[in-house]
């Protein structure tokens, strides 16, 4: 078909069937691979059981029709499915934003950075400070507030310090 000006409209292409490998998902490595992953979760934990989130499980379940469960998976799923299984309490970590990522890396890094300059600064000639800064706000406290302050504004965070510190201290664990 052609319009007016000659150009081609490309036609409705029908949906091409891929051919079947005969491979059933175990044999791919994909069914091995899936439930790998939730057996290793499952065994990193010793004190108290694992949460694997229900839409991994169901995943892993739907792509892997006809697999037989491993014991761990299949022990796991009835406690789930029983109900002693609970999720954790609290908001869930955000690993995939880019941005609570480089909050996660940048905001340790300039913290120690800022906090042993500080802490040089007041063994050698003392945190009162230049006479333009004595009163700012980021300038009060002791070297620690004062290195959560200072990254703040240095990051341009609209964070509390005290918000900062959680972030270091869980990035010490």
């Amino acid at each position: 078909m052609t319009d007016r000006k000659g150009a081609r409209r490309p036609t409705k292409k029908e949906s091409v069937t891929l051919p079947d490998s005969g491979l059933i998902p175990e044999e791919s490595g994909y069914g091995k691979m899936m439930f790998g992953l939730i057996r290793t979760r499952l065994k990193s934990t010793e004190k108290r059981r694992a949460y694997i989130p229900p839409d991994l499980l169901a995943n892993a379940l739907r792509r892997n029709p006809g697999i037989p469960l491993p014991p761990e998976i299949h022990d796991y799923l009835c406690d789930f499915l029983e109900g002693k299984i609970v999720a954790p309490a609290g908001r869930p970590t955000d690993t995939e934003n880019p941005l609570s990522l480089l909050k996660r890396v940048l905001i340790p890094s300039t913290y120690t950075h800022y906090l042993a300059w500080l802490r040089q600064r007041k063994r050698s000639i003392g945190l009162e400070g230049w006479k333009q800064i004595r009163k700012a706000d980021w300038w009060q406290g002791p070297p620690n507030e004062r290195a959560a302050r200072m990254t703040c504004r240095r990051l341009q965070l609209k964070l509390d310090w005290r918000r900062v510190h959680n972030i270091v201290s869980e990035a010490k664990k």
